[in-house]
């Protein structure tokens, strides 16, 4: 099918659809940034003594799982939804399956959150398998795309092992459910590392003047080639916990980050707050793994929350917006709205690290933190789910 055929077959298909299910990163860019805060609520509520979870896990091991597999599980399945048709020319998902991915995604927060009576089995099944077959589509795409994207459906499906091995753990105790943790920490990681290496050179070279755009290289590297590496050896060694091996290896990839982002000249762009956003939110992730690397055990949980309440969950916020606007054509009614999110919720990722340490109470700093998180979310719930609800200007319409 030619490229003519098949966007008119495209256009036809979504004139069928609700315009909320016309595109992937519609429904899950909504659904990732309205579960964030609601189970931030719900951790929040419980550190208080206001509510008990009906859960098969526990408060602790909940709140660590739907934030890495409930909430960047959306966004993620929202981004790819919509950049794998790219690779392999073929029609998206739209409407009724489109319904049904989204349906799974929320069956699965609601079985982990309130029905503790369906036990470990049903829900890693029903929470890994959403995975899984993610990972399948991604495949399928991929296969049709010439192998564009292999290592993300790969990825995809080492994320749905760690989901559903998280469940078992934690129910069982039989095994360290934190190795779990850390893999699906790891995996979101090589992820940034991946993508992000193609959005932000991208984004930026398209954000900059005609005269100075070549300063910029927007093609992939050795040295990003060499980034990526680092990083996904690095993440092994502390996921298996290598005590002699993942310091150095976490401080090695940190580096390289901080040299890739400085490549990247983000000084230039920051005319452009929806670009200059996703630098802040990969910045985060070289000052994570430099301070895993350097911090003590004690201190590990703590450190571990600059990469997923800071670059991980800014790197959402900032992705969502940029490519709300450009898959929208829309532009939020407050220009500042996607650096707003962001800085909302790296300072909540900041006063989270250092609760406990300073003139800040340990639970007074944890609700601090967790309010300042959720407002990024807020605002991007505020100033962007509406166009995201609205059908897309298309180019000559205005």
């Amino acid at each position: 099918m030619d490229g003519t055929k098949r966007l008119a077959l495209r256009r036809e298909r979504e004139a069928k659809a609700p315009i909320v299910l016309q595109a992937g990163f519609r429904p899950f860019f909504i659904a990732s940034a309205a579960w964030f805060p609601i189970a931030m609520a719900f951790w929040l509520a419980f550190l208080s003594g206001k509510i008990e979870l009906q859960s098969h896990l526990d408060p602790v091991t909940w709140h660590s799982h739907e934030m890495i597999f409930g909430g960047v599980g959306a966004a993620m399945t929202g981004y790819l939804l919509t950049a794998t048709p790219n690779w392999s020319g073929r029609l998206p998902a739209i409407g009724g399956p489109l319904l049904v991915i989204i349906s799974w995604w929320l069956l699965a927060r609601v079985i982990n959150a309130a029905a503790g009576w369906a036990g470990p089995w049903p829900a890693a099944l029903i929470d890994s398998g959403y995975y899984f077959v993610l990972s399948a589509v991604i495949g399928r795409e991929s296969w049709h795309g010439k192998g564009r994207g292999v290592s993300i459906a790969v990825l995809t499906a080492i994320f749905a092992i760690a989901c559903g091995a998280h469940h078992l753990a934690a129910a069982t105790g039989s095994f360290d459910q934190g190795i779990f943790t850390r893999a699906g920490i790891a995996i979101l990681v090589l992820l940034i590392s991946l993508v992000g290496g193609k959005l932000l050179p991208s984004f930026t070279r398209n954000a900059l003047p005609r005269d100075i755009r070549t300063t910029v290289t927007a093609q992939e590297t050795r040295f990003d080639a060499i980034v990526n590496w680092v990083t996904a050896l690095a993440s092994l060694a502390w996921i298996v916990d290598l005590k002699g091996l993942a310091p150095t290896m976490l401080a090695l990839a940190g580096v390289l980050h901080l040299a890739r982002a400085i490549r990247w000249q983000p000084w230039r762009v920051t005319h452009e707050p929806s670009v200059i956003s996703l630098h802040l939110a990969y910045l985060l992730l070289p000052l994570g793994l430099l301070g895993l690397s350097f911090i003590g055990e004690g201190r590990q949980s703590d450190v571990m929350h600059l990469l997923t309440a800071g670059s991980i969950s800014c790197m959402i916020l900032a992705v969502m917006a940029r490519l709300s606007i450009t898959q929208t054509g829309r532009h939020p009614r407050w220009r500042l709205a996607p650096l707003a999110a962001v800085q909302f919720a790296s300072l909540g990722a900041i006063v989270r690290i250092v609760s406990g340490t300073g003139p800040i109470p340990l639970q007074e700093g944890w609700l601090i933190a967790g309010l300042l998180w959720m407002f990024g979310f807020g605002v991007f719930l505020i100033f962007f789910a509406p166009m995201l609800v609205l059908p897309r200007v298309r180019r000559g319409s205005r």
